[in-house]
């Protein structure tokens, strides 16, 4: 790969067959966005935490991990809810930091048909608290996209943030079926984009699948991309390793993102 700026290309491996991801991984110099730790209490009622976050903190390609997101709002206007989801957010740090991983991703989470005064509490509330994790923990903090249906709730967000340690992570799929285009999403919060997430779909709904398999246009992704003109982590976010493989053969064809 080549470019004047470090681009990271990542994966989502899958813990049960990481011999064979660690095969493309090393083929292809990947890193690893771990997504298993996203339902961790999952991992514990099974007792296979200690044996993934070994893994995943020894092979040296972990760079970033997928926070807690299901059913997970740590602005929520129920202070018991606020709570839970804060201590589970905090989990997903404290993993990353186990593992060697210097970025978190975290979903906005935010009721995407609410605005006027709901938004700006729950964008001081989104603001303060993940610059105390950043700052608590020395991550990098990425917000994405989801379930927003545009910039708005994030770009309120990110207008309060002094810490530059957080971040906006752009899903593209995400964007793809909200109710503006790509490049308006790059237009509005273009300023605090330090990660991308690829997949592909029709517009409709998040289908993950391969890049090129959906109706978006990679090329003009590819040029707003440029036109950050900065170090981004990108993740590769389809269903599989088949899939993933053959996405990382379309950006090298296509010579796309620093390929």
């Amino acid at each position: 790969m080549t470019d004047k700026h470090k681009t990271v290309i990542q994966v989502q491996p899958r813990f049960e067959f990481r011999e064979e991801w660690d095969v493309l991984a090393s083929k292809e110099d990947l890193k690893y966005e771990a997504l298993d730790f996203s339902t961790q209490p999952a991992l514990n009622e099974s007792g296979l935490f200690d044996e993934y976050r070994e893994w995943y903190g020894s092979c040296g390609r972990t760079t970033s991990i997928h926070g807690f997101f299901i059913d997970v709002n740590p602005a929520s206007g129920d202070p018991d809810f606020r709570e839970l989801s804060r201590q589970k957010c905090r989990k997903s740090c404290e993993t990353a930091k186990m593992i060697g991983a210097e970025n978190v991703v975290f979903h906005s989470s935010c009721f995407p048909f609410l605005r006027g005064i709901y938004l700006g509490v729950w964008a001081k509330r989104c603001a303060d608290f993940y610059q105390e994790l950043a700052s608590e923990y020395d991550l990098n903090i990425f917000i994405e996209n989801s379930p927003d249906i545009d910039a708005g709730p994030i770009a309120e967000i990110m207008s309060r943030i002094s810490d530059r340690r957080v971040g906006v992570c752009l899903d593209i799929g995400h964007a793809n079926y909200s109710h503006i285009s790509i490049k308006q999403w790059f237009e509005e919060v273009g300023e605090w984009i330090g990660y991308l997430h690829l997949s592909d779909n029709h517009g409709t709904y998040d289908d993950h699948v391969p890049l090129g398999d959906g109706n978006i246009d990679w090329k003009e992704v590819n040029e707003l991309w440029k036109g950050l003109d900065r170090d981004v982590f990108i993740t590769l976010e389809v269903n599989g390793l088949v899939s993933t493989a053959r996405a990382v053969r379309l950006l090298k064809d296509k010579r796309l993102f620093g390929y």
